[in-house]
This record gives structure tokens, sequence and C-alpha cells, in this order.
């Protein structure tokens, strides 16, 4: 597949509002036998109440809508999606809860009745919940052996406002607290049909998708829950106790917000500062000095404030000095800006990406699903290609000049995991 500037769109997006409320995008691909589903319900995190006995109902929502559906019990409703194929996945976000799905095309039919079943008609039995529970503290446990996972959870707790920098895992406190009832009440109130964004893409026939929605979410109807508005941030430094001979910083400073001008080449920016083997931050911090085994930045983008982020992974000896290093690299990085090699390179990297996309089904549809959330219209793969195409080396080099000359160094937020904290020579 190409992709270029002078292509023309391989593919056309079509966009119905079904009777119910749901948004309904589907990018047909006839040379493809596979479809995927990506079905965002507008709730998440967020709609959690305020306090630790209380942020968790999200989390449990998502893990008890396998438990069975339109009155199947959980063996019965899962053998009935494994027969079919259908490869998926519940995950929780901020602002949402999405259901992904990858299946061979014939069997989109019925998948599709046995997925609304399990979103519009979930079984939620009361002896679920205690597994469903174990799990979801099973994994917050498990986040000590996972220092990188916590430190970016802390940061995006500092970082992000409140109620948008609740972590997916959930408190303890309120997993153990939660009853069957707050569950089902949750999920109640907080499934609707409005702001909802059913995203497939494959071989797929738009009228017919369309038509079989229709009849199944016909009885579904609610208006959509306000977003909360949000507060503002808590920010500083913050030590996580742990011990071992390891530690994982993670640092944050406000970066261009979503959809905005520079947004596209800030991400060029970070991915020449700390996007892989060849970026600033490995070359200069870990191959040339050996600081640390891990550093990376990266570009948060999200409708509740855009981060820049840079992590990096070192022993309790050199993590002061592995802070220092990248500040003086960012000193450097904003002052001498990029080179034209730096851009090809990362030019290079987004459009393999954007044709590596362009082949899974299951890519693009979250992909739509995520452009029509964050940007109000999903984009073509021809679309996203002309915007990269349309970025310049000046632009990029004049962007990296504006935004990593002092904004970075005020922060937002920063965060070690491990035995000590590297944060008192902070200047």
């Amino acid at each position: 597949m190409t992709i270029s500037k002078d292509s023309p769109d391989v593919s056309v997006i079509e966009d119905r509002r079904l009777s119910c409320g749901v948004r309904l995008l589907v990018e047909s691909n006839p040379s493809v036998k596979s479809a995927a589903i990506s079905w965002w319900i507008p709730t998440g995190t967020m709609d959690d109440p305020d306090g630790d006995n209380a942020d968790g109902l999200a989390v449990l929502c998502a893990g008890m809508l396998e438990r069975g559906a339109g009155g199947l019990d959980s063996r019965k409703f899962n053998d009935g999606l494994d027969r079919l194929g259908v490869i998926r996945n519940i995950s929780v976000h901020d602002t949402s809860t999405r259901l992904s799905a990858s299946l061979r095309t014939e069997e989109l039919p019925s998948a599709l009745e046995l997925l609304a079943d399990m979103m519009l008609d979930p079984l939620m039995p009361e002896d679920g919940l205690d597994p469903v529970r174990s799990l979801c503290l099973q994994s917050i446990q498990g986040l000590v052996d996972q220092p990188p996972e916590l430190a970016s959870i802390r940061l995006n707790h500092l970082a992000l406002p409140a109620p948008f920098n609740r972590s997916s895992y959930g408190s303890s406190q309120a997993l153990e607290s939660a009853t069957i009832e707050d569950v089902r009440t949750a999920w109640r109130a907080r499934c609707l049909p409005e702001g909802s964004i059913i995203a497939l893409a494959g071989g797929i026939d738009f009228d017919d998708a369309a038509e079989i929605l229709e009849r199944r979410l016909a009885g579904w109807s609610g208006g959509s829950n306000d977003a909360p508005a949000p507060r503002p941030r808590i920010g500083g430094d913050e030590h996580v106790q742990q011990s071992g001979s390891q530690v994982h910083v993670e640092m944050a400073f406000d970066a261009p917000s979503l959809s905005s001008s520079d947004e596209l080449p800030f991400l060029v920016a970070t991915r020449i500062l700390g996007g892989g083997s060849s970026s600033r931050l490995f070359d200069h911090v870990r191959e040339q000095q050996g600081l640390c085994y891990d550093v990376h930045a990266g570009y948060m983008r999200r409708g509740s404030g855009s981060l820049c982020t840079i992590g990096a992974g070192t022993t309790p000896e050199r993590v002061s000095r592995t802070i220092e290093s990248i500040y003086e690299e960012l000193d450097r990085f904003g002052s001498g800006g990029i080179t034209l090699d730096e851009f090809d390179n990362v030019m290079v990297g987004l459009k393999t990406r954007l044709m590596m996309h362009g082949e899974s089904m299951a890519a693009r549809a979250a992909a739509i699903a995520a452009d029509f959330h964050d940007r109000g219209a999903p984009r073509t793969l021809s679309e996203v290609a002309r915007e990269i195409d349309a970025l310049s080396h000046q632009g990029v080099d004049d962007l990296v000049r504006s935004y990593f000359n002092s904004k970075w160094a005020s922060g937002v937020a920063r965060v070690a995991v491990g035995p000590s904290t590297p944060f008192e020579s902070r200047s």
C-alpha cells in the first residue's frame, strides 16, 4: 500500500447517527475478510465518586461485563463468542469504557448481537463480583513489580486535572467495599447511547451493519452524562518508597493541546528527543554516558490536558546525574534545534507506522473512534498522510526552539519510584 499526499483516498468512512443516539462509523475494505469493532461508551474513571472508597466502580463494571449477558451465564456467553472466533478486550480510560473485537467478516452479524447484549444487558451475577474484585486487586498488588507503570500512574495523578487523573486500576479501598448493587447501579446509570461511538473497519457493508445495529439498539435510550469540570492539578514532586536496586523517574511538562496546529510537529519533536534508540536522550544519556538502562520521551494527548513526558530507569547512585543529563539535553534541544536527518528519519517512521495501521483492521477501527471522540470527525489514511507530508523541517525546528527553550524547566510534576528520592537538588 502506498500512501502519500498525492494518493487518492483508499477508503471512505461512512457516518450515521442511529435513532438511539449512537454514532456509527464504518470504513469498508472489501479486500480483507476480517472485521474489527471499537465500541466506546462515554463513561470511565472520571465518573467514579471522589475518595479512596469510591474510585473503582468503573473498573469493576468493565470486569463484570463478560460475566454473562443476554440471559446467558458466563460460560455460555463466552463460549458463544469463542465459537464465532471473536477476539475481544474491554478497557477503562478516563472518559470512556472501550470494547475492542476482531473476527471474521461473516461472523459479524452474530457477534454484534452478543456484544450488544454484553453492553446493554450484562448479567452481572453476584457470585461473579468476588473473582473480578480479586483480579483487580491482584493487578494493583502487581504494580510493585512494575516501577515504570507505577511511576506513570502517579505522574498522571499529579500532572492531570482531577477527575481525569485517576488510575484505571482503581483503589484497593473502593474495590474491597463495592457491592454488586453498587456495580449494577453504576453501569445502568452510565451506559448511555448519547455520546457512544461504534467504529467498524474491514470487509463490512455499511447498510447491513447499520440495519443490524439500528434494530438491536432500538430500545437503548438516555442522554449523555455531562463530563465533570476539571479541577486544579496537584503538580509537584512525589517519591514512592520501594526497596531495590533501581529507580524509575517520570516527569512531565505542558505540551500543545489536542487538535492544535502544533500537535503533529510536537509529536515529531518528541520522537526525535526520545522516541527510540536513535533519539537524542537515548544517545546522550544512555549510550554516551551509560547513566541509565532506559530513557524515553512521549507525547500524551488528551482533551483534559496534553503533556510531554520523559522517563528513565537507572540506579540510586546514578539517578541524580541522570536527571541532570536529561535537563542538559533539553537545553541543547531547545537552543540548537533539530537536524534535517533527524527530521527525515522520524518522518519515515511515521509513514511506516501509518501503512502498518492500514493493514490492521483493529488499528483502523480504534483510530476512527479516537478521531471522532477527540476531533469530532474521523480521518482516512490518506488524510492523515497528507497532514504528515505537510510537515517541514523548518516548521518542526521552529517549534522545538519555542517549546523546549524554557517551558520545560518549571515542569508540571515529577515522580520517582525507588529506595531514595533524587529531587532535592532540583533548581
